[in-house]
């Protein structure tokens, strides 16, 4: 380290533990709003899949840039304590029904979810974000 051409070592940053165990410590705008993020689901929904028709060979990549493009607008939101989930399915409508369940072990106080659909005549879309609290 000696030989450096900055002149020193390299010094070593120590985070002290906060014992904020939920996130109404951080502020009143720090836990997951679900009104908030559904704004923004309908929004992105409104926007990629209005007049839009299905087509099974472009239909994994549509779903899967959606499910990007829905992460970075949620965590834009500035829930930072917050690991999200983002579940996009996307499907050709011809008269079928279509059920769609999920399960979670959480925090009831500090998790939780958003779920929004679209459909038209050709297709529908299934978006589910869900905000998981990191301590």
């Amino acid at each position: 380290m000696e030989d450096s051409p900055f002149g020193g070592g390299l010094k070593e940053v120590v985070y002290e533990n906060t014992y904020i165990t939920e996130p109404n410590g951080y502020g009143p705008n720090a836990k997951f709003q679900k009104h908030k993020v559904l704004q923004v689901v309908r929004q992105l929904l409104k926007e990629r899949m209005e007049g839009q028709l299905y087509d099974p060979v472009k239909g994994a990549q549509t779903a899967k840039q959606l499910a990007d493009d829905l992460r970075e607008k949620v965590k834009a939101l500035g829930y930072d304590r917050y690991k999200y989930v983002v579940q996009v399915t996307l499907g050709q409508k011809k008269g079928q029904a279509m059920r769609i369940v999920s399960r979670c072990l959480w925090d009831t106080n500090s998790d939780n979810f958003a779920s929004e659909y679209y459909q038209n005549d050709s297709l529908y879309c299934v978006c589910q974000v869900y905000g998981l609290y990191y301590e």
